[in-house]
């Protein structure tokens, strides 16, 4: 199983965005902005999204946090040297982009079938990753035929290259749901709520980093600090995608937390996430 993975320098937003499609004014450019109610909005259930950045830029990986795909949707990402390019240097071909849990994995019964994070509210993420490779022309392609809206919708386009450590995330991550409900009672005793919004915090410890990785997240920490959104991946194409989709998020660090030495040449730190 490969290690936790990190975007924490969007791509997208140094890219020209274009789509096959768009409803009214939700066009391409509300991926580019941090507003979730801002989105690209297709006519049908196919959508092609091309992203040109200036020059070739090493790329692993793509999501698209907080979308209205259902678990059958289909996601293919092609990336070229350079537009025009016949041949692309990425290709992953049709994949499930926020697949559910494959049948056989579990009891029968003890999970509803075909179901994603979208089906729970708050929306689910698509993603794709490959070997990293320098690109710089991509085709986008989502397809999602039995989408009940009848149309696709993204809020966000992450892409970029990422960030794994040599040793992964210590044993006692956590992934917490918020929820900003209120609850209150009447004077003859009901219960009542005020319906607020859903969102993840994503807590992990990093006890045993090298050098090389303990620069690398410093950097990040330093360069993204409380402002910059990245995207994190806990459990990057593992086997169980629920897994996977309950431990990726896009947000920003709610905590800077101090970078340790507790041995020679090996050092530890924590990464708090909350999503946006």
């Amino acid at each position: 199983m490969p290690n936790l993975r990190i975007i924490h320098d969007n791509a997208a937003d140094r890219a020209v965005l274009t789509a096959s499609s768009q409803a009214g004014a939700l066009g391409p450019g509300n991926l580019l902005t941090e507003r979730k109610s801002q989105v690209l909005r297709s006519i049908g259930t196919y959508l092609q999204i091309t992203a040109t950045l200036p020059v070739g830029e090493i790329v692993g990986g793509l999501a698209l946090p907080h979308c209205n795909l259902t678990s059958n949707a289909k996601l293919r990402v092609r990336g070229y040297t350079a537009p025009g390019d016949a041949v692309p240097v990425i290709d992953t071909g049709l994949i499930l982009a926020c697949a559910y849990a494959p049948l056989g994995m579990w009891e029968w019964g003890a999970l509803p079938l075909g179901v994603n994070a979208f089906s729970y509210g708050g929306g689910t993420y698509a993603r794709a990753w490959w070997p990293r490779t320098t690109a710089r022309h991509f085709l986008i392609d989502v397809v999602d035929a039995a989408n009940p809206a009848g149309y696709i919708e993204c809020a966000r386009l992450v892409l970029g290259n990422y960030w794994s450590p040599e040793y992964n995330a210590s044993y006692g991550a956590s992934v917490t749901p918020v929820d900003t409900s209120t609850q209150y009672r009447t004077a003859a005793g009901d219960q009542g709520v005020e319906a607020g919004a859903s969102y993840r915090k994503l807590s992990i410890a990093l006890e045993h980093m090298t050098p090389q990785d303990r620069a690398s997240l410093w950097h990040i920490v330093r360069g993204n600090g409380k402002r910059r959104p990245l995207l994190i991946s806990l459990y990057p194409d593992d086997p169980d995608p629920e897994l996977e989709q309950a431990h990726q998020l896009y947000g920003r660090l709610s905590e800077l937390a101090a970078i340790s030495a507790p041995y020679y040449q090996a050092y530890a730190t924590s990464i708090d996430v909350e999503e946006q």
